[in-house]
């Protein structure tokens, strides 16, 4: 384990200075999935909004920050999420080449919550995957769509903990527009992308 956080630790030192940032806001349509409500119990509501920040270290994989504002009529949470975002293909963040200017990409999160089911605000945390596919509009806006599935380590999202030994989950799907920045200045920094 020692090994892989070293190596990790290097590979990202070794592009700092070639990144390209991506920030954005998120408008999020969620559910929660509990004992107490039906399958498809989506919200859709302005408070469901969000803020990622991307550090992308090459064409295939890029750090995120999240911070996403969950309400409905169950539950409201907030939710703290660090991951990586994995593309199917080479994602050419300079838009030298039409064809790699958008991809599908995985999401690898975990999450950490506060939510408020009417019991008062309680902390878990939770393991939630995602998909998105991503295009550049022009060459700083990039426009995302995600769809992530969460496991929350609790079962009391929906105040209701008639099943002690099942947990609670939730997902939503989002729509993000990201603002690029931070282009490499150098030659040598841009052939990594």
């Amino acid at each position: 384990m020692k090994k892989i956080v070293s190596i990790l630790l290097m590979i990202s030192f070794h592009t700092g200075f070639s990144q390209i940032y991506e920030a954005g806001l998120t408008l999020n349509i969620p559910n929660i999935l509990g004992e107490s409500n039906e399958l498809f119990n989506i919200s859709v509501s302005p408070t469901n909004v969000g803020f990622i920040v991307k550090k992308n270290i090459n064409p295939r994989i890029a750090y995120r920050a999240a911070v996403n504002r969950i309400s409905s009529d169950i539950t409201t949470m907030s939710e703290f999420s660090l991951g990586i975002d994995y593309n199917f293909k080479k994602y050419n963040l300079l838009r030298y080449r039409a064809n790699e200017r958008s991809t599908p990409y995985f999401i690898l999160e975990g999450a950490a919550l506060l939510f408020n089911s009417g019991a008062g605000i309680k902390p878990t945390i939770a393991l939630p995957v995602g998909i998105g596919y991503k295009t550049a509009l022009t060459k700083h806006f990039v426009l995302s769509l995600e769809a992530k599935g969460r496991i929350a380590l609790t079962d009391q999202l929906d105040n209701d903990a008639s099943n002690s030994s099942t947990l609670d989950a939730y997902y939503f799907f989002g729509g993000s527009l990201y603002y690029t920045f931070g282009w490499p200045k150098s030659n040598k920094a841009r052939s990594k992308f």
